[in-house]
């Protein structure tokens, strides 16, 4: 039986379209070919993304994760460290071409899309060591970026887009480090928001690609996604409120504001990462307003007991908060670039 997986590389590969990998899936679910209108719906607005598809996915990647220790266990007894790094990159895209290339297994695909990239980010790192010490962590932040893309290119993973603009973000944010310590200093906070919102838009412009987020775009956009949140939520909110440890009322308020702000956005684009970025600030500020008026053990047992209310609530009501919603919202011709509520 042709697995969903596979329909996937074909319409990656071209062998397929997506009207064909649609109607192919209906035809196998017993659908009528036509349309399948309401399970494509379904599809977009659960957010879905390929991890694991049984548990030999699991089993794959405790065997990486043993083939990574056992490496750098062997580097470290032979002194061999820049050995390690040119081994864990032979090794995994050698794996890469059996369990992500020919079986496609996402898990094990994803383990050795992190382990190419990270030898490669070890294997410039200890180049630069040689000349120029100071630039190690640029180089291993390049070195990561550019594995990623050369390991795209051969075995199309959809996290290595991610891990590409780790690299790159971390590169730029050296690089201005290097050539502006004093600035960077006391701007950390708002380069990573910037940064973080280039990768976001360019997560929008690829779920755009797909609305009904059947390809493996969505699965790019998604760790796309996963990569801008935390920078832009961790970056702007001490921007804008200062730290949590300074935080007073005013600032709490100014908090929640923001989290609602994401939620609104979270809920517009149909993805769920703002939220969770925003979950740490938002549990901080309402435990700060409980603290005024209850004791500090309990005010923390009912920011826990809030926190899980909301999150299993817009869970279990996420598709009716959008119908209401997405109307509401001036999108203008924005809405058509983002899922319709179903």
């Amino acid at each position: 039986m042709i697995r969903d997986e596979q329909i996937e590389a074909a319409v990656a590969q071209g062998i397929l379209t997506a009207e064909q990998a649609r109607r192919l899936r209906a035809f196998a679910d017993g659908s009528p070919t036509g349309a399948a209108p309401d399970d494509t719906a379904a599809d977009a607005d659960d957010e879905k993304f390929r991890l694991i598809g049984g548990f030999n996915d699991v089993f794959v990647t405790i065997g990486v994760a043993l083939l990574v220790a056992a490496l750098f266990a062997l580097a470290s007894v032979f002194e061999l460290r820049p050995g390690f790094a040119v081994l864990a990159m032979i090794s995994a895209w050698g794996l890469s071409e059996v369990f992500s290339r020919r079986m496609r297994l996402a898990l094990p695909s994803v383990a050795l899309a992190v382990m190419f990239a990270g030898g490669a980010a070890f294997a410039a790192a200890s180049l630069a060591d040689l000349t120029w010490p100071n630039l190690s962590f640029l180089f291993a932040a390049l070195g990561a970026a550019l594995g990623a893309i050369a390991h795209e290119r051969r075995f199309r993973v959809p996290i290595n887009w991610a891990i590409a603009a780790v690299g790159l973000v971390y590169a730029v944010a050296d690089g201005v480090s290097l050539a502006a310590p004093g600035w960077m200093e006391h701007n950390r906070p708002a380069l990573f928001a910037a940064l973080g919102l280039g990768v976001f838009l360019a997560a929008l412009r690829v779920d755009a690609s797909d609305i009904a987020r059947r390809t493996r775009r969505s699965d790019i956009a998604f760790w796309l996604h996963l990569v801008a949140a935390p920078m832009i939520v961790h970056g702007a909110i001490p921007l804008l409120v200062g730290t949590p440890d300074g935080m007073g009322t005013g600032q709490a308020l100014a908090v929640l504001g923001i989290f609602v702000l994401l939620g609104l956005i979270a809920v517009t684009i149909d993805r769920r990462a703002l939220l969770v970025s925003g979950l740490i600030y938002a549990g901080v500020a309402i435990g700060y307003l409980l603290s005024q008026s209850v004791e500090k053990d309990l005010g923390a047992s009912l920011t826990l007991l809030g926190l899980a209310t909301l999150v299993l609530s817009l869970s279990a009501g996420w598709r009716s908060l959008r119908r209401v919603l997405l109307p509401l919202l001036p999108l203008g011709p924005l809405r058509q670039l983002v899922p319709p509520p179903t």
